[in-house]
């Protein structure tokens, strides 16, 4: 099935279809589609609308009401990432950090990963610095993963990540660090010190993947 620019999971969640969202979704996947396709789209979607909001074209309830369609997206989705798990990737804290509370597109980067053999240590959404330092020295993981969907939330990556390097530099010399959201780009990890950035689940797979190649 090759749906058409107005028909992309994208498109429909921008214009708040739920019901043509769920529906397509069904369909794509009965007809064999590849789940983790299906995912990139509505991730894309996402940060259609987090931009539109951050320009003020949207309201909040707008960014509520993606959120939930992606919710349900990925109750369909997730399952079907997950049957494909695998066995031998490395291990990764993730969280959104302070002041952010979209967890989204990280549910689905951790579905992504899991279903690659990654153990995904998730420590939820508005998670301060302290508590992400703790639970990295706790969990001694090979990558960190920080979601970010507004540009509000530059600061709390910024303290997150010069906590955890400070932290974490007795067992570690430099623990990789990988940004997600619609709020990054290279130029924000060039700034706050990470290793690598990327704004949807699909890619953040092969990004980890290569950070621990």
């Amino acid at each position: 099935m090759s749906p058409t620019q107005s028909e992309r999971l994208d498109e429909l969640i921008v214009r708040m279809d739920e019901r043509a969202t769920l529906a397509q979704i069904r369909a794509r996947l009965e007809a064999g589609e590849d789940p983790a396709t299906l995912v990139e789209e509505c991730n894309a979607g996402m940060k259609r609308v987090g931009r539109l909001y951050e320009e003020g074209t949207f309201y909040i309830s707008a960014l509520i009401m993606a959120g939930e369609i992606i919710r349900e997206a990925a109750e369909l989705l997730v399952p079907r990432l997950e049957a494909a798990r695998s066995e031998g990737g490395g291990k990764m804290v993730i969280a959104t950090v302070r002041g952010d509370i979209h967890d989204i597109g990280k549910n689905m980067v951790i579905a992504l990963l899991d279903a690659d053999g990654f153990t995904m240590v998730d420590l939820g959404v508005n998670v301060p610095p302290e508590q992400v330092a703790a639970a990295v020295e706790r969990e001694r993981p090979d990558v960190l993963g920080l979601s970010c969907l507004l540009t509000s939330g530059y600061e709390a990556l910024r303290e997150t990540i010069d906590l955890v390097r400070r932290e974490s530099s007795a067992w570690h010399p430099h623990l990789p660090v990988v940004l997600g959201g619609a709020a990054v780009d290279a130029m924000v990890k060039e700034r706050l010190g990470a290793d690598a950035w990327c704004v949807d689940a699909a890619r953040g797979l092969g990004v980890v993947r290569a950070l621990l190649a």
